[in-house]
């Protein structure tokens, strides 16, 4: 991204809905007190918001699902950054049109291949991201699905083909590999706090591993960036909020770090 651009950053995922709780007074009788929608990923949005210029723009993935060809399409042509996280690759494959029988008529029902347009976009100079979560790359019992997606071959990292989840709850060695890295450089990666979980994946050939995590004896990617046309595609194999990301978000250099991954070119 030039330094004379504006970051204009669209964010997608992490958000929840909490309904709860359950009251059964009787046989007959059953309510559910408090609904809340939340953003979990509102620390990792306020540390976007803070870099120069940035104007952020944070849904979530239901909004995506629901989104029309032409909308889907005015974001692309709105957005430098695209972030996902937790974004299960059925909320681009699907669309409510598909289950509306009023709407099917006697024509076939297609819509442009999302993955399609994702990669021209990169490949026209934008820049795509990831976020680790159970529902990012394959995630849970391959639920996330992005390893089986048309926009598989553009990521910096090759997906497993089964649940990728490592976690636990005493976390992980990290270490950065590439320290000069405009995306890294200056970061103290010693003092990062505990990250309890990642998706585990394979360094593509043609990409860059800026920063590693081990789980016992190996080393797995945790930060990834390639280049593909004029655009860029990175990486980050955890969350960037809870639950993974509870203790990273608390992190000195949380802020600094993302600012430097959304301004390298």
């Amino acid at each position: 991204m030039s330094s004379l651009t504006k970051p204009r950053i669209w964010h997608v995922g992490n958000w929840c809905i909490h309904i709860g709780q359950k009251y059964i007074e009787s046989p007959f009788v059953s309510h559910t007190k408090e609904v809340e929608i939340h953003n979990y990923a509102q620390p990792f949005v306020d540390a976007l918001n803070a870099i120069p210029g940035a104007e952020v723009r944070s849904q979530p993935s239901w909004d995506l699902y629901r989104m029309s060809p032409e909308a889907f399409e005015q974001q692309l042509a709105w957005a430098t950054t695209i972030i996902f996280a937790d974004v299960e690759t059925k909320c681009l494959m699907l669309h409510p049109d598909f289950f509306t029988r009023a709407k099917w008529g006697d024509e076939p029902v297609t819509f442009p291949d999302r993955f399609d347009l994702l990669r021209a976009w990169v490949k026209a100079g934008g820049h795509f991201h990831m976020n680790g979560g159970w529902l990012s790359f394959s995630g849970e019992i391959g639920r996330g699905g992005w390893g089986r997606s048309r926009f598989h071959d553009v990521l910096p990292v090759e997906c497993l083909q089964h649940d990728d989840l490592i976690e636990s709850t005493d976390g992980y060695d990290v270490r950065c590999t590439l320290v000069d890295h405009p995306a890294v450089k200056g970061i103290d990666w010693s003092g990062i706090p505990a990250l309890l979980g990642f998706n585990e994946a394979k360094l593509r050939q043609e990409s860059d591993g800026l920063v590693e995590i081990r789980n016992k004896e190996q080393w797995h990617p945790l930060l990834a960036s390639r280049a593909y046309g004029n655009g860029r595609v990175t990486c980050w194999m955890t969350g960037a909020s809870p639950h993974w990301g509870i203790n990273f978000m608390k992190w000195r250099d949380y802020k600094k770090f993302w600012r430097q991954l959304f301004s390298f070119e």
